[in-house]
C-alpha cells in the first residue's frame, strides 16, 4: 500500500524496476477483490493474491524510504525529524479524507474511540473496527515507520551478514504477538519489510538483465500463490519477500519504454488505486446491482480512473510538497538562529 508513494520533491526519478513492482502490488490488491466482487468467488487463489500484492507494498516501502535516507545523509535527530514529518504528510492526508467519506456515508454508528483510532491508523493498537477492509495494512506501515531510521542508522555501515542475522532473529519474534498480544501485530510482518532494508543493503550489485526482473518477479508470484498457504501460517510471505529482498539488488534497470510508462502511471497513483477501489467496489456491484452491467463496470472503471488522479492532485502530492517545505522553513531558521 509503502512510504512510499512517490519521491519527494528533490531526489531522483524512482527505478522502473520499482515502478513495476508497486504496480504489481497494487493490481494484485485490485485483482483479488474485483473477482471476489463480480464474481462471488471466495477462493484461496483469490486471498493469496491479495496477500501477496500487500507483501510486495511493504517490499517495495522499505526500500525505498531506505534509499530516501541514504540520499538525504542526514544523523541524528535531524534524520529523525525529517523522515517522520515526511511520512506524516504523505500517508495521512488522503486517509483523513478518504474515512471521513466513509464515515459520513457508512449509515453505522461509531464509537469516538474507532474514530479516532481509523483517522490516526491504530486500529490494531485499539482493537477497533476499520472503516474499510483495505484499511488493516496502513497502520502496520505507519508502525514500521517507527524502526526504519534505527535500522538505516544501525545498518549502513555494517556486513550484510548483520541485516540477515536480523532477518533470522526476526522470524522467532514475530510468534511474540501470539504470546503476549495481537497488538505487536506488526512484527508478524517484520520479516517481510526486512526483506526491502536487505535490498537497500544489498544495492549496487545490478548484473542481471533488465528483462529478467519481470520473469523472475512472476516466478516469485507463481512460487508464492502454487505453495503458500496465508491463511494458516506466515511462512510463504517471509519467504517471498526475502526472495524479491535478495534479487532486486542484482536488476539492470528494465528498458521497456512502454511496460515502463504505464508501471509509473499505476505506481504513482497507487495509494489512491489501494484506497478507493473496494468502496467503489461496493459502490457499483452492490449499491448499482440493479442497473445494467455496462453502467456498473463505466461507473466503477471511470471513478477508478478519476478519484486517484483526483486525490493525488489535490492532496496527495500538495501535502508531500508541503511536508518538504516545512521541513525546509524549519531548518533555515534553525539554522539563521545559530
Amino acid at each position: 500500500m509503502n512510504s512510499i508513494f512517490i519521491v519527494t520533491p528533490g531526489t531522483p526519478k524512482m527505478n522502473p524496476n520499482l515502478d513495476l513492482l508497486r504496480a504489481v502490488a497494487v493490481l494484485f490488491v485490485l485483482f483479488s477483490h474485483l473477482y471476489r466482487v463480480v464474481d462471488g468467488d471466495t477462493t484461496d487463489l483469490l486471498y493469496q493474491f491479495g496477500q501477496l500484492g500487500v507483501m510486495l507494498f511493504f517490499v517495495h516501502t522499505s526500500l525505498v524510504l531506505m534509499q530516501s535516507m541514504e540520499r538525504q545523509q542526514l544523523e541524528g535527530a535531524e534524520l529523525f525529524k525529517r523522515f517522520y514529518v515526511q511520512r506524516i504528510f504523505r500517508i495521512y492526508p488522503l486517509s483523513i479524507v478518504f474515512v471521513l467519506v466513509l464515515l459520513a456515508f457508512s449509515g453505522e454508528h461509531w464509537t469516538p474511540l474507532e474514530i479516532f483510532s481509523n483517522l490516526a491508523l491504530t486500529q490494531n493498537l485499539t482493537y477497533s473496527r476499520a472503516v474499510n477492509n483495505v484499511m488493516w495494512s496502513l497502520p502496520l506501515e505507519v508502525q514500521m515507520y517507527v524502526a526504519l531510521p534505527f535500522l538505516y542508522l544501525l545498518f549502513r555501515r555494517r556486513p550484510v551478514s548483520w541485516l540477515l542475522g536480523l532477518w533470522l532473529l526476526s522470524i522467532p519474534l514475530a510468534f511474540v504477538p501470539y504470546q503476549l498480544s495481537m497488538r505487536l501485530t506488526v512484527l508478524l510482518f517484520a520479516p517481510c519489510f526486512l526483506g526491502g532494508v536487505i535490498a537497500w543493503r544489498l544495492q549496487g550489485r545490478e548484473r542481471l538483465p533488465g528483462w529478467l526482473w519481470p520473469v523472475l518477479l512472476a516466478a516469485c508470484s507463481l512460487a508464492f500463490v502454487h505453495w503458500a498457504d496465508p491463511r494458516k501460517d506466515m511462512y510463504g510471505r517471509w519467504l517471498v519477500c526475502l526472495a524479491l529482498g535478495l534479487i532486486i539488488p542484482w536488476m539492470k534497470a528494465l528498458r521497456a519504454p512502454r511496460l515502463n510508462l504505464a508501471s509509473k502511471t499505476i505506481a504513482k497513483y497507487s495509494y489512491g488505486i489501494y484506497l478507493f477501489h473496494y468502496p467503489l467496489l461496493d459502490l457499483a456491484f452492490k449499491t448499482l446491482s440493479h442497473q445494467p452491467p455496462l453502467l456498473q463496470w463505466m461507473v466503477f472503471l471511470g471513478l477508478l480512473v478519476l478519484l486517484p488522479v483526483v486525490g493525488y492532485h489535490l492532496i496527495e502530492h500538495p501535502m508531500v510538497r508541503l511536508g518538504h517545505a516545512w521541513h525546509q522553513r524549519r531548518t533555515v531558521a534553525k539554522v539563521a538562529a545559530a
